[in-house]
């Protein structure tokens, strides 16, 4: 594929439809063209991948290619599939299945669907005036679908399948926060929503992928602001630089493990090598072997580690190949486009109808087969009463753009700002500070993180399985350690503890808990991920700011429960004294007690028995690694007392 790349890459730039912009070895006839050599007119390779180019192709079909209308009705059904088997039958058997030899083929859709979009945008983004049209539009297309199905997934599905009373519902702060969506930041929960189904709690699992691309259409505007898209040469260079700088940060240096999907910055990669691929129309040869190759070394690549990384020039290839075929267009595609439909609706439905239909919707070709019944009709209706409406806008966001580039100063008056030295000097300093942040984010812990909201998903299903008079606990790994089996006061106990989480980190959790059932007592265990000396506890600002959490986090709980307990904080050995600050043990667990004497609450010690003084340092052997006291059990014996009377 360089090969022919390389060697299209010397021809002359030739008008549009001119019979010799197409590679040399390219011969419908079958016969090898008069003056070439011998050698060359009986070469395997040329004869292989000869072929027209990408541009003769989009010429031929008007730039309309039925490839890529049917390709992204077929992506998004393989979404829709791929779905049934996690909603199903759960997160773990999605693991089992396609973690294996089947992860490839499942793994390559979300690739080909973003590379897919980077070719057609980068089209579109030719065909606009300025970054105004294009951006306007690209909001027309997505946000008033995406704004309709929040809604009615929030309002329709989540009134009709949420366990809690409609009142308590609506009134949940993760009834209100589920509508930022329409604003790109993805919640995946609704209170009280499909708590027992295989893959618990998810509403919309499949947007995770919305904030990756609205990173991508910004990166193209970014890309035609500084002029990149008008030369190739600078564009294929940026392209092999982030390219190369996303692998060494994920490969070489986060060493990233794939799941059964791809993560956002491979999805990055398929954008951008989808916008290359347009770019370079004219040079790149439309050829059937290079398609089988490019489909061997993608499949390839998806199949080991780090190999994710690898396949966004290959994949890219095969997606723009078969999106420049030209099947018959059908009905079912040439009445519209519903893959965006079908992509936003197919996981909501898909929960619904295991909801619904019980163990009947939990067979996972049912379940696909009907959720694509359902999905497609909402796809319709999107697509003839929102879409295609919204995309009548377009005279309009073109009339606006028209007026506001005739406001705007002439070419000239920007050339001439533009060699100013202090503005080159700014816009350097602006880049840098750019690099520095992408590096910053890139290396930080990802947005998503699936295993809290797989926690969250367990915690919410036990309180909705637990008895009417349970005992909540809840906090960090103090909390999550303490064996549920273990029943407090007679009582079920819902074990609520996410390891790793600060008092901070707390209040924002226990806004996710969808308390379908009040607990009658609430016991939290918090404030040792707050001792780590690098957060520098014992300063006045930072226990000021704990204690201000702590009085946020009582008062959540006292509105569910009359029985707040607050737990001190747990000692640390002295081997951990360079990581933990034992001070800070003392100082915040003063400020907890501080806390429970102005609210509805109880200041417990589980702990005391472990305290060597009153220095915050533990007894010897008196915690298995440190910091966690060896036996929960008698902890929590210490205080049921207190807890129970």
């Amino acid at each position: 594929m360089r090969a022919s790349l390389s060697a299209a890459s010397r021809q002359p730039d030739l008008p549009r439809g001119d019979p010799t912009l197409r590679p040399l070895a390219y011969n419908p006839g079958g016969t090898a063209p008069a003056g070439l050599p011998a050698a060359a007119r009986s070469s395997l390779p040329q004869r292989l991948f000869a072929g027209p180019s990408f541009a003769d192709r989009l010429a031929a079909a008007g730039n309309r290619p039925a490839g890529f209308d049917y390709l992204r009705l077929l992506l998004s059904t393989l979404v829709i599939v791929t779905h049934a088997v996690g909603v199903a039958y759960g997160v773990g058997e999605t693991l089992r299945i396609f973690g294996g030899a089947l992860r490839p083929a499942v793994a390559l859709i979300l690739p080909m669907f973003f590379a897919l979009s980077g070719f057609l945008v980068a089209g579109s983004l030719e065909r606009c005036r300025s970054l105004i049209s294009f951006l306007g539009l690209r909001l027309l297309r997505l946000v008033p679908a995406l704004a309709v199905e929040t809604f009615a997934a929030a309002i329709v599905i989540g009134a009709i399948f949420t366990t809690l009373p409609l009142k308590e519902y609506f009134a949940s702060p993760l009834f209100r926060q589920y509508f930022l969506n329409i604003l790109g930041v993805v919640q995946f929960l609704l209170p009280g929503v499909f708590l027992d189904n295989p893959w618990p709690g998810l509403v919309n699992g499949q947007l995770w992928t919305l904030p990756w691309e609205l990173y991508c259409y910004l990166i193209i505007a970014g890309i035609t602001a500084i002029g990149l898209s008008r030369r190739e040469d600078r564009a294929l260079a940026t392209i092999l630089v982030v390219h190369a700088v996303i692998f060494v940060i994920y490969v070489l240096i986060r060493r990233q493990q794939p799941g059964v999907t791809v993560s956002g910055p491979v999805l990055i990669l398929c954008f951008l090598y989808g916008i290359g691929f347009y770019l370079f129309r004219n040079r790149i040869v439309w050829s059937k072997a290079l398609f089988a190759l490019s489909l061997a070394a993608t499949l390839l690549g998806l199949s080991f580690p780090g190999g994710d990384y690898l396949i966004a020039l290959p994949c890219a290839y095969l997606t723009a190949f078969i999106g420049l075929t030209r099947p018959r267009r059908v009905w079912l595609v040439s009445s519209g486009d519903y893959s965006y439909g079908l992509f936003l609706y197919g996981f909501p439905i898909q929960q619904a109808v295991v909801a619904s239909f019980g163990a009947g919707g939990q067979s996972w070709w049912a379940n696909a087969a009907i959720s694509w019944c359902l999905a497609f009709a909402l796809a319709f209706l999107s697509w003839h009463l929102v879409e295609k409406n919204a995309m009548k806008l377009r005279p309009r966001l073109l009339a606006t753009e028209t007026n506001l580039l005739a406001r705007l100063p002439g070419p000239d008056v920007f050339a001439g700002w533009l060699r100013s030295r202090r503005v080159i000097a700014a816009f350097a300093v602006v880049l840098i500070a750019a690099a520095a942040a992408a590096t910053y984010l890139a290396l930080r812990k990802p947005a998503e993180n699936f295993p809290l909201l797989a926690r969250l998903a367990v915690i919410n299903a036990q309180i909705g399985e637990a008895d009417a008079d349970y005992v909540f606990i809840a906090g960090d790994s103090n909390a999550e350690m303490i064996n549920s089996t273990h029943r407090l006061c007679g009582r079920n106990v819902v074990n609520a503890g996410i390891s790793g989480a600060k008092m901070t980190d707390m209040n924002g959790h226990w806004a996710k808990f969808a308390f379908t059932k009040k607990p009658s007592k609430i016991v939290i265990l918090v404030g040792t991920n707050d001792l780590h000396r690098k957060r520098n506890p014992t300063q006045p600002k930072y226990l000021d700011a704990f204690e201000r959490n702590t009085d946020r986090l009582i008062a959540s709980a006292a509105a569910l429960s009359a029985k707040v307990f607050v737990a001190a904080v747990p000692p640390a050995e002295p081997s951990m004294i360079k990581y933990y600050e034992p001070a800070a043990v003392v100082a915040l667990s003063e400020r907890l007690k501080r806390a429970c004497g102005r609210n509805a609450c109880t200041f417990i010690d589980p702990f005391a028995g472990t305290r060597d003084g009153a220095e915050g340092l533990a007894k010897p052997d008196s915690t298995h690694d440190g910091i966690h006291v060896r036996s929960y059990r008698e902890a929590m014996t210490s205080v049921e007392a207190e807890i129970c009377g």
